[in-house]
C-alpha cells in the first residue's frame, strides 16, 4: 500500500508574487517519499500524513489560524529560501510555548544522500506517532471500580488525558460486574466451546466449576466492550474475589488476545503503557510486577497472574497467586529481545524505556503465574531501573522498541526536559 502525505503550504505574498515551491528541494524530497494526498491550506478528514511545510517568512498567522486543526505532532518542514526557516522557528517557538507535540525538521538546500536518508528516518518516526496518536484519539477506556488501593502512587489526570490526547474515559461501577455475573450462565454452545477449548490447559489446582466460573467472567467483560463500545479497560480485579468467587486473570488473557487491551488492578498509568505499545510499536504487551533483582547479572525476574496467551509459545491455567482461587494463567514467553517500558506522573509524561532479553521462563511456588527473568544490557540501566519512581507495575512487549518510544517520550516531554526519565 502506497503511503501518503499531505502538504499543507504556508506562504505570503512577496513583492507581490505568490511563492512557488513546486521546485524547491524540501517538496521534491517529501513527493519522492510519500505520495502527495494534498497540498491546501486546510486539513483533510482522512488519516493521511500531515506536514506543514514553511515556504516563506510572514506565514506565521496563517499557521494560527488552522493551529488547532492539525494532528499531533505537528510536523514543521523549512529549507533555505525565502526566510522560511525563521518562520519555522517562530512557529516551533509557539508550539513549544504552547506545550504542543511538534517537530521540526529543516531540510538544507542541497542535503546529501546520508542527510535524505536521516530526514526520511525521521519522517518514517513521526508518521508512526502521528498515526498512532490519531488511534488513540478515538479511545473509549473503561475503568472498572477505580484503583486497587495499594496503587498509592499510580494514579493519573483523566482530564488532562482527554483534553490532549482525546481519549474518552468510561466509569464502571464493580457493583454492575458483579449483577450481570450473578445472571450470566455457561450454557450456551459458544461458551460450552470455550470451556472444552480451554479445559487441557488447565491444571489440577483449577477445580470443580472455576473454570465455568472464569469464561463467565469473560463473558460479562466482552458484553460491556460491546455495548460501550471499549478498546481498552483496566478493573479492579480483586474487589471480585469477594463479589463474584471469582478472578479477572483468564478474562483480561482472552480479551488481550482479541485486541482489547486489558489492564488490572485499576492502573491507568500501565494500561496506557500498553495502548501505546499497541498503536506505536504494534505490540501486544504484558504488564508485571517485579519479583526479585540479581545485580551481579543485572536481571529482573517479573511476574502476573495474567498475560495475553498469544504472547506465549505455551500456556496452562492454574489458580490465581494470591488468593489461590479462580483462574490464573501461567505463559511461557518466547524468549529473546524484549522492551521494559512504562510511563508514569498525573499527566503520564515520565517515562522510562530499555532494551534487554528474557532469558528464562521461572517457575517459582512463591510467585505470580506468568514469570520471566527479564535481563538488562547495563548495569547502569538497572540502576536506573530500579531508581525510577514510576509505580510497581512494568510492561515488557516482545522486540526492541527504545528507539521510536523515546523519539515519542522525547516529544511528550520537551517542555520538562528536566524531569523526564528517559535514559539513552
Amino acid at each position: 500500500m502506497e503511503k501518503t502525505i499531505q502538504i499543507i503550504e504556508l506562504s505570503s505574498m512577496l513583492n507581490g508574487k505568490k511563492t512557488n515551491s513546486e521546485s524547491r528541494e524540501a517538496v521534491n524530497l517529501l513527493r519522492s517519499l510519500y505520495q502527495p494526498s494534498g497540498s491546501t491550506l486546510k486539513v483533510n478528514e482522512k488519516k493521511d500524513f500531515t506536514v506543514l511545510f514553511i515556504a516563506s517568512g510572514g506565514s506565521e498567522e496563517k499557521f494560527l489560524q488552522i493551529a488547532d486543526s492539525l494532528p499531533r505532532p505537528v510536523v514543521v518542514v523549512s529549507d533555505s529560501y525565502n526566510n522560511s526557516l525563521p518562520a519555522a522557528l517562530e512557529i516551533s517557538t509557539w508550539l513549544y510555548q504552547n506545550k504542543i507535540m511538534f517537530e521540526h525538521i529543516n531540510i538544507p538546500a542541497n542535503p546529501s544522500a546520508s542527510e535524505k536518508e536521516e530526514i526520511s528516518r525521521k519522517l518514517a518516526q513521526l508518521e508512526t506517532i502521528q498515526c498512532a496518536l490519531s488511534a488513540i484519539s478515538s479511545y473509549r477506556i473503561a475503568l472498572i471500580g477505580g484503583e486497587s488501593p495499594w496503587l498509592i502512587s499510580s494514579g493519573a489526570d483523566k482530564e488532562y488525558l482527554h483534553n490532549n490526547y482525546g481519549a474518552t474515559f468510561v466509569e464502571i461501577n464493580t457493583s454492575e460486574i458483579a449483577e450481570a455475573f450473578l445472571k450470566e450462565s455457561c450454557d450456551d454452545a459458544e461458551s460450552r466451546a470455550l470451556i472444552q477449548k480451554l479445559h487441557p490447559y488447565a491444571d489440577s489446582l483449577v477445580c470443580g466449576n472455576s473454570l465455568d466460573e472464569a469464561v463467565k467472567f469473560y463473558k460479562v467483560l466482552k458484553r460491556i466492550v460491546l455495548e460501550n463500545r471499549i478498546d481498552a479497560l483496566t478493573i479492579k480485579c480483586f474487589d471480585f474475589l469477594t463479589s463474584c468467587k471469582t478472578t479477572a486473570c483468564l478474562a483480561l488473557a482472552l480479551l488481550n488476545d482479541e485486541g482489547t487491551i486489558c489492564g488490572c488492578e485499576g492502573d491507568i498509568p500501565s494500561l496506557w503503557s500498553m495502548i501505546l505499545a499497541k498503536e506505536i510499536c504494534k505490540s501486544i504487551s504484558f504488564m508485571a510486577n517485579p519479583s526479585s533483582v540479581e545485580f551481579i547479572d543485572k536481571s529482573v525476574d517479573f511476574a502476573h497472574c495474567t498475560a495475553p496467551m498469544s504472547i506465549g509459545t505455551q500456556n496452562h491455567l492454574t489458580t490465581h497467586y494470591e488468593s489461590g482461587a479462580g483462574v490464573g494463567v501461567a505463559s511461557q514467553l518466547k524468549t529473546g529481545k524484549y522492551t521494559l517500558f512504562k510511563c508514569g506522573g498525573s499527566n503520564l509524561d515520565l517515562f522510562y524505556c530499555f532494551k534487554g532479553e528474557v532469558v528464562q521462563n521461572t517457575s517459582v511456588k512463591e510467585r505470580c503465574r506468568t514469570q520471566v527473568k527479564f535481563v538488562f544490557k547495563h548495569r547502569e540501566e538497572l540502576d536506573c531501573y530500579m531508581h525510577s519512581y514510576l509505580g510497581n507495575h512494568a510492561i515488557l512487549l516482545p522486540g526492541h522498541h527504545k528507539q521510536i518510544l523515546d523519539k515519542f517520550a522525547k516529544m511528550t516531554t520537551f517542555h520538562n526536559i528536566l524531569k523526564t526519565k528517559i535514559h539513552e
